[in-house]
């Protein structure tokens, strides 16, 4: 595993993190990963050298569950050795149905579920802490000073943005800096080399801010490790169990003809260098130079993330990374 620092922070994180929120979730009624299964991955991404865990108190069903399988885990390792990262927005269910002042980014909100958060990951601290979404019924500048206390209060040593518009995350950074806040140093933006111009707007201000990106979605909900087919209708015939096939939005996400063609390029990139699709795509984001880029793989099986981790042992040429780049701007 290579490591690097995490933007313009003072932690070290391996180049992949691992993202949990397949633990104890339902798709279609099925569970994706449960807790055996939960700590056999957390075990091999340890084993592989990933000390960048990545969770929110709303994954799993009920809410919460990843976090406490997190907590299980981390009982038998050294916690300063483990990067933990979780987020605050949604309705938490995991207490009973939400109530009224249970989602959004309110001090009252955000101080109950740091507490939880803390108790069932069973530890003191949160090395980073993400707003999972913007609210717009919060003034960002009372979720700032909100965090700002956590900071100070030694509960969360850095602060990130999840999915929002370019201009919001500048308003928040505008705000911070005007009023002496502390500021989000860590974005968690959907990005992967089939879908990026979406965000285009929202990297800018990561580039320009100096902020570390950690793309959640790096594969495309798995269309970039190139087991999907294309039916003579331009549908996506998806393997028995794949999100595609569990998912009724997976085509409508992930499938667009700038799509194909970036996994034609993808494919052909790691044919030359004898790596995967998957590897490929993973190194595609690693190897950004705007901005410091930690993809965040959530593999089902303890094979699927060794795969992913042998993204650090590749390297693309100027020329390799170029087109799979150009390729994601041709019209389909």
């Amino acid at each position: 595993m290579e490591y690097t620092t995490l933007g313009n922070t003072g932690t070290t994180v391996s180049q992949i993190c691992f993202g949990t929120w397949r633990f104890g979730m339902q798709s279609g009624g099925v569970v994706e990963t449960d807790r055996e299964e939960a700590h056999d991955l957390l075990d091999t991404a340890w084993d592989n050298g990933i000390n960048f865990i990545d969770t929110a108190n709303v994954y799993g069903n009920p809410n919460g569950l990843s976090e406490e399988w997190i907590g299980e885990w981390l009982a038998d390792h050294d916690r300063e050795d483990v990067v933990l990262a979780s987020k605050v927005y949604f309705p938490f269910d995991g207490w009973g149905e939400p109530g009224p002042n249970d989602s959004g980014l309110g001090r009252k909100h955000i101080r109950t579920q740091i507490e939880g958060t803390l108790d069932r990951l069973d530890t003191d601290y949160l090395d980073l802490y993400y707003i999972h979404r913007w609210d717009e019924n919060t003034p960002i500048r009372e979720t700032l000073r909100t965090l700002t206390t956590l900071v100070e209060e030694g509960k969360v040593h850095y602060l990130g943005a999840s999915t929002m518009a370019a201009w919001q995350l500048t308003k928040a950074l505008w705000t911070a800096d005007v009023e002496g806040l502390e500021r989000f140093d860590v974005t968690q933006p959907m990005v992967n080399a089939a879908q990026y111009d979406e965000v285009a707007d929202y990297l800018d201000v990561c580039a320009d801010q100096d902020l570390a990106v950690c793309p959640y979605s790096p594969l495309a909900g798995g269309f970039l490790t190139g087991k999907y087919d294309r039916a003579e209708d331009g549908s996506v015939e998806a393997p028995d169990g794949s999100r595609g096939s569990l998912d009724e939005m997976f085509d409508e996400w992930y499938t667009t003809e700038q799509a194909w063609d970036v996994l034609e390029a993808v494919e052909a990139v790691a044919d030359e260098v004898d790596a995967t699709p998957a590897q490929v795509s993973v190194r595609w984001l690693i190897e950004q130079d705007r901005f410091t880029c930690v993809p965040i793989v959530g593999a089902r099986t303890p094979e699927q993330l060794e795969e992913n981790v042998g993204a650090v042992e590749i390297e693309l040429t100027d020329d390799q990374f170029g087109r799979i780049d150009e390729a994601r701007q041709l019209e389909g």
